[in-house]
């Protein structure tokens, strides 16, 4: 016979009068170590300490939350439903401490964490540090750097409040608002050395970066805007991809390469291209790439306890 389901409102009971901080913190440590004796020692408590936790968490749920296996404790169906929520809850309440004490400590008005790619334009980043340190009372901020992927999975699982990244598949479902930004134009860059052949070569017919695959390449990580159009060319002209020199997402990690190889060669948004040849490493060839890179907008959860503070960044960067 199939057990009866917990009724909604004796449930509703239970989370309301029973659940708590440190019930969660136990789940994720359970599922962390998939071992009581483990855990324990994580707590610093007896085994039957956690044990006797662990069932008064599953009671309060009323279903079972992991299984015994081969493989040592492993979540069930609805334990992977309360984990996720447990994951929120506990990032949310991080996030709530570091908050309380820029207000209660430093007189500030909270915390905001912003997320930036690193090909973000100069433009941008200038006009959103000039908006958020004009802020009064001011707001203590936390910078991230690292791919659009990452920073929208960061958004999601609540370590940081927003994001200045591309649009993409991982950042369009219902949960995310991403106001546009701006558009990016792609350029080939090459190491000054390579320069003066490269561009007369673009002068006479469209460069055909298919053809350059014995050059140094210098490319951003595997799964990127810019990564995935030069993999894609090369094998729509059914040509080896190259393997690259360097993989680098930093750029004056590129700059700086750049200047130790004659003959390296990347793909950069203009902005960003026309930044490193600033530097004197590397030159900008004069026809733009026939590619249209993913705009650049800035994302958060619709439900985000900052959305005031992220939708006056939003109208700032316009």
């Amino acid at each position: 016979m199939t057990p009866a389901l917990p009724s909604p409102d004796a449930l509703a009971l239970r989370l309301e009068t029973r659940l708590k901080m440190r019930h969660y913190v136990l789940l994720m440590a359970v599922d962390r170590h998939r071992s009581v004796t483990r855990v324990a020692e994580q707590l610093s408590l007896a085994q039957p300490t956690v044990t006797r936790a662990l069932a008064d968490v599953e009671d309060i749920f009323m279903t079972p939350l992991f299984i015994r296996s081969r493989r040592g404790l492993e979540p069930t169906v609805a334990g992977e439903v309360v984990l996720a929520r447990a994951r929120l809850a506990v990032a949310d309440n991080h996030a709530l401490q570091q908050e309380l004490r820029a207000v209660s400590g430093a007189g500030l008005q909270g915390r905001l964490r912003v997320g930036v790619i690193p090909y973000a334009a100069t433009q941008t980043l200038d006009a959103a540090w000039q908006h958020l340190f004009g802020l009064r009372p001011r707001i203590a901020l936390l910078a991230h750097e690292d791919t659009t992927h990452n920073l929208v999975l960061a958004v999601r699982q609540r370590r940081l409040d927003c994001a200045i990244c591309r649009f993409s598949h991982d950042s369009t479902d219902d949960d995310l608002v991403q106001e546009l930004l701006y558009r990016q134009e792609a350029c080939v860059v090459v190491s000054t050395a390579s320069a003066p052949r490269l561009a007369r070569q673009s002068r006479q017919d469209a460069l055909d970066i298919s053809l350059l695959a014995d050059m140094d390449w210098i490319v951003p990580p595997t799964g990127t805007p810019i990564r995935q159009m030069i993999d894609t060319v090369f094998a729509a002209a059914r040509r080896t991809v190259p393997v690259p020199l360097l993989e680098a997402y930093a750029v004056r990690t590129v700059a700086s390469a750049m200047q130790q190889l004659p003959r390296a060669i990347t793909i950069l948004p203009r902005d960003v291209a026309q930044a490193v040849a600033a530097t004197g490493a590397a030159e900008v060839m004069p026809r733009p790439l026939p590619w249209n890179l993913p705009p650049v907008g800035l994302a958060w959860l619709r439900d985000s306890p900052k959305a005031g503070v992220i939708q006056g960044l939003a109208a700032a960067l316009k």
